[in-house]
């Protein structure tokens, strides 16, 4: 294909990152074998890092089209798995990092790295959940996995009015648990509850009492923030509560007790869906996010805009005015 498409890319000028929609041909991306046509993306935590120059997260010595999710349809192939007219979704790998990636008419990727779209998901709404969506589905899935069931108590959400906070209160409220968000958007608290919040605990309340052993609240969290939110998590879980941990917003160190650990016997559990997540475990999670975990609302989690828009969007992450998901629309019409 010789014929120029549109492209969002990153450089590194002067060792800042710099951001401009440009026109390339599929000569000019990153090699695979299989050529997908976008229609839409998303603009996650991530992105927004590697279009501010934030963290190490897209390579500097060249330029890179970024985007680390994607759906569309197949273009071409020489992967026997897929064929030309397949829909399909790509989440994390190296997309959008060290492959070129969502953010561009265009992709090429390895065939290793794709997921057939599950019947019962658009192309929307696979990018409606995305890699939040998949992080959240993981989490129900290994407390689940875990023992945890809605008998035994609360499960609780940090960083909820997020992509992966919003979609996990929608995911654990429609299995049937009674979910309390911790919020500090003190604005957001209706719209927390019209996802399937069951209350909301302010982000000052929560972290009042510092307590090594507070009075228990949960037998189940969901935290996407680190730092001190995991420390009260901890504190606050009922005996043999289950704890996953799947974000560190704010911050990576880690200061906390063994009491809740051995004293009440919790159980802590690392969520990652990038590369460590094997392609088996992707296409079962996709299957039950189309399904058993496919989320009530959906449409209020996640919002549309412009590619154009997108540059625009990035800042949002930066001064945490960002509600839910927000998703790219990348292709043309007639792919949706």
């Amino acid at each position: 294909m010789t014929e120029r498409f549109k492209a969002f890319r990153v450089h590194t000028i002067d060792a800042k990152a710099v951001c401009r929609f440009e026109q390339l041909t599929l000569d000019e991306l990153d090699p695979g074998a299989v050529v997908i046509e976008t229609a839409y993306s998303a603009v996650t935590y991530k992105d927004a890092m590697a279009a501010r120059g934030v963290g190490k997260n897209v390579r500097t010595s060249r330029p890179c089209v970024t985007g680390v999710d994607l759906s569309g349809v197949v273009a071409s192939s020489t992967d026997a798995r897929f064929k030309k007219g397949d829909k399909v979704i790509v989440t994390n790998y190296k997309l959008g990092t060290e492959q070129d990636g969502a953010y561009a008419d265009f992709a090429r990727v390895p065939g290793d790295w794709i997921v057939p779209l599950p019947a019962g998901l658009t192309l929307y709404e696979a990018m409606g959940l995305g890699t939040s969506g998949l992080t959240a589905a993981l989490a129900v899935d290994r407390l689940e996995r875990a023992g945890l069931t809605p008998a035994m108590g609360a499960v609780a959400v940090t960083g909820a009015t997020g992509g992966v906070g919003s979609l996990a209160v929608d995911m654990f409220a429609k299995c049937g648990y009674k979910v309390v968000a911790i919020s500090g958007k003190k604005e957001q608290e209706g719209y927390l509850r019209s996802i399937g919040a069951d209350s909301i605990m302010s982000r000052e309340a929560f972290l009042e009492n510092r307590a090594a052993l507070a009075p228990s609240l949960f037998a189940g969290a969901l935290d996407n923030v680190g730092g001190i939110y995991l420390d009260r998590l901890a504190a606050r879980m009922h005996p043999a509560g289950k704890l996953a941990v799947a974000g560190m917003a704010v911050g990576a160190e880690l200061t906390t007790t063994v009491l809740p650990l051995v004293l009440r016997a919790i159980d802590i559990l690392g969520i990652n869906v990038s590369r460590q997540l094997h392609m088996q475990e992707r296409k079962r999670l996709w299957s039950r996010l189309a399904t058993d975990l496919k989320p009530d609302h959906l449409a209020e989690i996640s919002r549309p805009i412009a590619f154009e828009g997108l540059d625009q969007a990035m800042d949002k992450f930066f001064d945490a005015s960002t509600v839910g998901r927000i998703v790219v629309e990348v292709g043309s019409k007639a792919l949706k």
